[in-house]
């Protein structure tokens, strides 16, 4: 199964964090040898802690087994939509260090432009319009085409271009690891026969792929089923062994409860107040000073943490403060809160090892009060 071979091949070159990461990686390699039967294609983000963990090592390999590669460290927006009008869908786009294409020291008007063309580009139909001639003439350019970025730390893929990836995290070798280091001379003995077999194969199985309606994981959102759905079909195909790791794979890597420093800020206070909310209403006050002692939290490093920048932050979620106390002081309500934390956080997990109450059934007016809120 030519699957399992680029697998393998992966395997041998390059370190991964783990299973989940090296069959994400296989069908997304194969999913660029099938553009025409997919509207959507995810991006793939490639990121290590550190340096010399084969990021740009791994690019390369990538460049070897895709139909078409295009690969940079640097890029303007119009030549990457010029570029993709001009080679075509099936082009894939490696850009490395991505870090400081989009790091704190970066050019941010072409940073800003680069991260829009590259999130439009993930459906099909995406265009960027352009004026052209003496005459500006409007016209339009396909960016929809594959792309995938590396660089150092979480933070070097955009947080909205994460939302639209697939994250493969590297790790460094170890001493007792070993992969297998090959010459530029030996590319096309490694990796020639496995481009010619997977091409071959997708060719095979393109008129049964763009029908195929898998069932996705409804721990999955919408957008994150969007961007599984190629890797999906291609399974589908591959038998019920790469069905299996593919549903695995996107649990895995798409899955559950979104890390905090993953989060934008507004989306962590959400969370943090959900933490601290005990009752049924907050002075603003008492609430500033719970988000501060929580551990790990970001507020207590903000200087400017204060009711003015909560109330901007919370504002988004049509969280308002009002006036309770008889008007005395000034604070949010929780009713305002469950709306918002229902849609846009992750359920609470139950506690493990607790025994279920049993409710207590009568008709005493002391009992019944004492179970109000």
């Amino acid at each position: 199964m030519i699957l399992d071979d680029i697998e393998a091949i992966l395997r041998k070159t390059v370190i991964l964090k783990g299973d989940h990461e090296y069959t994400a990686l296989t069908l997304w390699i194969a999913h660029t040898h099938l553009m025409s039967e997919f509207d959507f294609t995810p991006r793939l983000g490639i990121w290590s802690p550190e340096k010399r963990c084969g990021k740009s090592l791994l690019l390369e390999i990538i460049s070897y087994l895709v139909a078409k590669a295009r690969t940079t460290s640097s890029i303007s927006v119009p030549a990457l939509f010029r570029t993709i009008e001009k080679l075509g869908e099936g082009t894939v786009f490696l850009i490395d260090e991505s870090d400081a294409t989009f790091g704190r020291n970066s050019d941010k008007e072409k940073a800003e432009a680069l991260r829009q063309i590259i999130n439009a580009g993930v459906k099909r139909g995406a265009v960027a319009t352009r004026c052209e001639g003496k005459s500006f003439e409007p016209k339009d350019f396909n960016v929809f085409c594959p792309v995938a970025l590396a660089g150092i730390g979480t933070n070097a893929i955009p947080e909205t271009i994460r939302d639209r990836a697939i994250q493969i995290e590297m790790r460094r070798k170890i001493w007792s690891e070993e992969i297998l280091e090959f010459q530029s001379d030996e590319v096309e003995s490694l990796f020639g026969q496995l481009r010619e077999d997977l091409a071959k194969w997708c060719k095979e199985i393109a008129y049964a792929v763009r029908p195929l309606r898998p069932d996705m994981p409804s721990a999955l959102n919408s957008r994150a089923k969007d961007i599984w759905k190629p890797l999906f079909k291609i399974a589908e195909v591959a038998g019920t062994e790469w069905q299996e790791k593919v549903l695995k794979a996107s649990l895995a890597l798409s899955a559950g409860e979104e890390e905090p420093e993953e989060a934008s800020l507004a989306l962590r206070l959400l969370n943090d107040c959900r933490e601290v909310f005990l009752s049924d209403r907050m002075p603003t006050k008492d609430l500033i000073e719970a988000l501060r002692n929580l551990e790990e939290a970001p507020w207590k490093y903000l200087e400017r943490f204060n009711p003015n920048a909560l109330a901007r932050m919370l504002r988004s979620y049509d969280i308002h403060p009002k006036p309770f106390s008889g008007g005395q002081v000034r604070g949010y309500y929780r009713t305002s809160f469950e709306d918002p934390w229902e849609r846009y956080l992750p359920p609470i997990p139950p506690l493990e090892g607790v025994t279920p109450v049993t409710p207590v059934t009568s008709t005493s007016e002391t009992v019944q009060e004492g179970f109000k809120w």
